[in-house]
């Protein structure tokens, strides 16, 4: 689901999904966002929270700053590209657990050509939590639009095929996009954190993955 060019004053959640979505596909951290707005990070991390939204001048150059992108505001084929060049580990998978989309960083992370990684199956190229959380996917209907996001604190293990390569812990924020073809595509984001990062975040969403609703 592309960002919202547009998100609504005085909506904390909508605030909160934008400014994220922002970072994890670009690969921003919390304090370098900071410092582009002007801001402390902890009011960053408030407006992340959902704690508050920003206020109207701040909605205004946030909207300057993230929402103008024609990469963002794109349909999916623009996606795509923009999912492409990711720095971050990022990629577009189908309903059938196809990677269709693999970023820059991802392609970093395996050590295999883009032609090596698209069109190879989750549970061919991962195991573990990645997989696991597909399947998490799968049965809360997130390909049937039933789901907003998803938030997710994974163990990132490559399959042995792919040389059984231990990530580690990795922060995932997740998102559908409903294609040309009418079906749902997992926009999958994820950024490295450190393993007391992995546990906090894992008590703060009560194990793996915490599921936000439509509606």
């Amino acid at each position: 689901m592309p960002v919202d060019d547009n998100p609504a004053e005085g909506a904390p959640d909508i605030w909160r999904n934008y400014l994220r979505r922002y970072r994890f596909t670009n690969n921003i951290k919390q304090a370098a966002l900071a410092e582009d707005l002007g801001v402390t990070q902890a009011m960053v991390s408030r407006w992340e929270s959902g704690e508050v939204s920003p206020a109207p001048g701040m909605q205004a150059r946030i909207r300057a700053l993230a929402g103008t992108s024609d990469a963002m505001a794109s349909p999916l084929v623009g996606w795509r590209n923009h999912v492409s060049f990711q720095p971050g580990m990022a990629a577009v998978v189908s309903v059938d657990g196809v990677v269709e989309t693999a970023s820059a960083g991802l392609i970093r992370e395996l050590d295999l050509s883009r032609g090596q990684i698209e069109g190879k199956g989750i549970n061919a190229l991962f195991r573990g939590d990645l997989v696991g959380l597909f399947n998490i996917l799968l049965a809360k209907g997130f390909f049937d639009g039933a789901l907003e996001s998803v938030e997710s604190a994974d163990m990132y293990c490559f399959a042995s095929t792919y040389k059984n390569r231990d990530i580690g812990p990795v922060h995932g924020l997740h998102w559908p996009h409903t294609a040309e073809d009418g079906r749902v595509r997992w926009m999958l984001t994820g950024a490295r954190i450190s393993p007391t990062e992995f546990e906090s975040l894992r008590r703060e969403l009560g194990g793996q993955v915490e599921l936000t609703g439509r509606g």
